[in-house]
């Protein structure tokens, strides 16, 4: 996924929350950050991964969710919009928003937006109160999980054919090898190849 940055004037989160459903943006610090249309496999690895949670939550009181904005401080600047999501307590779900840290957060990487899901998404999650984050990296099948207790490194790292420990859910399992299935390289046609000189 490709996000390009507008640049105006600083934003507040009564600005954000007029601007319309599409395209997607995220406030970092009052700058407005227009989200891209995730890859094709950036947005299997989502479905997957959210199809597991999804069904395991079926009948629970926590929900899972995507494509939804997450809005983590009354005085803060700053709206996330991450990959997936878990939300426990159903007052923070707003119409349009979460309002207030998630209990799960998942951010699947793409070149452009690994250097801040590793940096700033991951210090403001932990800061927020989020009580799990997932950085998911679809090109090397690996799945980082962040559960605090050690600081700012990953508690458990996983691998494609590893079963997933969902932290805060109970006995609640991901299989990696569903998420990450074995793909073939796509063909690249030499004409959809830009070339530099």
């Amino acid at each position: 996924m490709t996000s390009a940055a507008v640049p105006t004037r600083k934003y507040t989160v009564a600005d954000w929350k007029r601007l319309p459903d599409r395209p997607r943006f995220e406030l970092i610090d009052g700058d407005l950050t227009m989200q891209a249309q995730p890859t094709p496999v950036h947005q299997e690895v989502g479905l997957r991964l959210g199809a597991q949670l999804v069904m395991y939550l079926n009948g629970k009181r926590c929900r899972a969710m995507h494509d939804t904005s997450v809005y983590l401080s009354e005085n803060d600047q700053t709206v996330f919009a991450p990959d997936l999501m878990v939300v426990c307590d159903p007052s923070k779900i707003k119409e349009n928003y979460v309002f207030g840290a998630p209990d799960l957060v998942v951010e699947i990487l793409s070149p452009s937006t690994a250097k801040i899901d590793k940096t700033l998404k991951l210090k403001r999650y932990q800061q927020a109160g989020v009580r799990e984050y997932w950085i998911v990296d679809p090109k090397h099948q690996l799945i980082d999980v962040y559960l605090w207790d050690n600081g700012p490194v990953p508690a458990h790292t996983y691998a494609r054919d590893d079963r997933l420990h969902v932290g805060v859910l109970d006995d609640c399992e991901i299989d990696l090898s569903f998420v990450f299935p074995e793909m073939d390289e796509p063909e690249i046609n030499p004409l959809d190849v830009e070339r530099f000189e």
